[in-house]
């Protein structure tokens, strides 16, 4: 099962080859199993149903929790959130989890009209960069679309991809009955549920359970990112030693608080000391990125866990000193009205996952 660059950008631009009437998009997180499910119907992409199921209790653990599924709990905690959400299709596009790939940015001298002496040139780059030995990954690379400088330097995203968790994801759409789709990093799953037609730079701020990620994109492809401090798990953690309540109890108040109360200000005060140095730092890469491009960032969406949470697009708007919004990807789809309210509060969660089914529907 491999992945491919190609796929990856022509999805977010909207000319996959592969299509199907239905799709389902699966994100394993450290703390979740996110799916979703859409149907193409007549003029529109709909909405069928979705679905998330904590993966703390299938190893013993909290609600809320990080854990490393073993093999078996894998296909259960996948199988159950398909079989709870109604999941119907059997076209499954699983995105690749961060913690299991590599993506760096390299910078090389490329001649007009040189692709076959870049694909002999990568292999010998990427062993400078890519932590693992090269036969235990698949490597993949793309050139970013921006000028060469005077000595023709041109820069290359490149990726690694584990061996070993490309088959753990190959072995898991088998045993849950879904056809195989090319696998995908998520950090691309996640740019084509939140790009707009229209977007010409965009960064995202993705704060989930283990970690914060920045993802600065133009025109659709990614350029540059950068990971910092810590995520929702942490959070959840000091709440549960400060507070002296069990973890789990935590893990919902942290979701759920009046910041007006004695125990809210204090549950305020511990989420915004854990992203507060990566918001900080994430502000100063934007305005470098800003300064060494001279393109200007048109929007800042805020994707993960953490921020549907109360107060933090007002906090992560003050200390990145300009305009926020909330990811919303269910906006991509048509889906009843009802569900209006739902599916914003929970929007931030579940870009991944839907990105991911969109892919074999563009």
């Amino acid at each position: 099962m491999a992945f491919s660059f190609k796929k990856i950008f022509s999805g977010a631009n909207g000319n996959t080859p592969t299509r199907s009437s239905m799709a389902v998009g699966i994100d394993i997180g450290g703390s979740s199993v996110k799916v979703v499910e859409l149907e193409d119907i007549e003029k529109a992409i709909a909405l069928r149903t979705y679905g998330e199921l904590q993966l703390g209790p299938y190893e013993g653990k909290s609600l809320g929790e990080i854990v490393t599924l073993s093999e078996q709990h894998r296909v259960e905690a996948v199988t159950d959130v398909l079989r709870e959400a109604g999941v119907k299709g059997r076209s499954g596009a699983l995105a690749m989890p961060l913690s299991s790939s590599f993506l760096t940015v390299i910078t090389l001298p490329i001649l007009p009209n040189s692709s076959d002496d870049l694909a002999t040139r990568i292999p010998v780059e990427a062993r400078k960069y890519v932590p693992l030995p090269l036969s235990e990954v698949t490597l993949d690379w793309t050139e970013i679309p921006t000028a060469p400088t005077a000595n023709n330097m041109h820069e290359v995203m490149l990726a690694a991809v584990e061996n070993n968790a490309l088959e753990e994801y190959r072995s898991l759409l088998m045993n849950i009955g879904m056809t195989l789709q090319p696998a995908e990093i998520e950090v691309f799953s996640l740019i084509r549920s939140v790009w707009r037609e229209g977007d010409t730079t965009l960064a995202i701020v993705d704060i989930g359970a283990r970690a914060a990620k920045l993802y600065l994109v133009r025109q659709g492809n990614l350029e540059r990112l950068h990971r910092a401090g810590q995520g929702g798990y942490e959070i959840t953690r000091r709440v549960s030693e400060t507070l002296s309540i069990p973890f789990e109890e935590a893990e919902n108040a942290k979701r759920s608080y009046d910041r007006a109360e004695e125990k809210g200000a204090g549950i305020y005060k511990i989420t915004t000391t854990v992203v507060d140095g990566s918001l900080s730092e994430f502000r100063r890469m934007i305005e470098q990125y800003e300064s060494r491009t001279g393109a200007a960032i048109g929007r800042i969406v805020l994707s993960g866990g953490v921020f549907t949470g109360p107060y933090m697009q007002e906090f992560a708007q003050d200390r990145l000193g300009r305009q926020v919004e909330l990811a919303n990807p269910f906006g991509k789809v048509a889906y009843p009205a009802f569900l209006e309210d739902t599916l914003r509060q929970i929007g931030p969660s579940f870009g991944v996952a839907l990105g991911a089914a969109l892919r074999t529907l563009q």
